[in-house]
């Protein structure tokens, strides 16, 4: 019996290579990562023995926090603003002064337009800075036209309605039209409308009154009161023009005009003129 022989196929050359191959690729990358991990630990022993690593994180937090206090604090140089009339103007420059006290910062601007634009009598702004420390402001300011008497307070309006001011005398405001009545100040763009058309009469005119929620009433400063229809207000403004021209001829002070129905006007005189009333009349009709 040959106990040497063996049925086991010989390994080949090719394989015997490749798994050398193998285990020399695994013991290089082996002793490379052993390598680089020695090297680690030695650089951390080295650098905290050498530098306060909490210091240099200090240094660098407080380095960054300058830099960015250099680019957001603005020192003010001066203040334009456009578009504003003086007591708005006034108004702006010490809102901003203001902020400019309170740490105020470049990086808001957007803030400090929002502010401004709190203020009843604008519309719009725009906030613009630049390299010298100037704060430019471009606003749009709401324009007053417009008396309202809420309750015993007299609102100034603009002509969308928005209060803009409130007093508790009437005085220093005559040269706005006055409005009374229920929602009336929601009605300004066509209270507008009926001045234009009344012209020349307008300085005649104590007070417009919103009646019902849907028409107007005009009261004169002479008491004559003039009811205007719903609809075809230009028709009934053409009457009222017309018996304006014509109230003078009228010997008995008259107590309104209804024109409703413009089909049939109707004139109501006061009950009991005065007897001076009728005299200055007669006398003016006999010179």
């Amino acid at each position: 019996m040959n106990l040497l022989k063996s049925t086991d196929p010989a390994p080949s050359k090719l394989s015997y290579k490749l798994n050398r191959l193998f285990y020399k690729l695994w013991f290089k990358t082996l002793s490379i990562l052993i390598l680089l991990a020695l090297c680690g630990l030695l650089a951390k022993n080295f650098l905290y023995k050498n530098i306060d690593v909490s210091a240099e994180i200090k240094f660098l937090r407080e380095e960054s926090s300058e830099l960015y206090k250099d680019l957001t604090e603005l020192t003010i140089s001066r203040i334009v603003v456009k578009g504003a009339q003086e007591p708005l103007k006034e108004e702006i420059k010490m809102l901003i002064k203001t902020a400019a006290n309170e740490e105020f910062s470049a990086l808001r601007a957007k803030s400090l337009q929002e502010k401004i634009k709190e203020i009843k009598k604008v519309k719009e702004a725009v906030v613009k800075f630049s390299t010298d420390g100037s704060v430019i402001v471009n606003v749009i300011e709401r324009k007053q036209v417009a008396v309202f008497l809420n309750n015993n307070l007299y609102e100034v309006l603009d002509r969308n309605g928005v209060v803009l001011s409130v007093y508790s005398d009437y005085r220093g405001l005559s040269k706005f039209p006055l409005v009374v009545g229920k929602f009336g100040s929601r009605n300004i763009t066509d209270l507008l409308t009926l001045v234009n058309e009344i012209g020349l009469y307008e300085s005649e005119v104590l007070y417009y009154e919103w009646v019902g929620e849907r028409r107007w009433n005009v009261h004169m400063k002479s008491d004559l009161v003039f009811k205007l229809p719903e609809s075809n207000l230009n028709r009934g403004l053409e009457l009222m023009r017309m018996f304006l021209r014509e109230t003078n001829n009228y010997a008995i002070p008259l107590d309104y005009i209804d024109l409703r129905n413009l089909d049939k006007p109707i004139i109501k005189f006061r009950k009991s003129p005065s007897i001076e009333y009728i005299h200055k009349k007669t006398e003016r009709f006999a010179g």
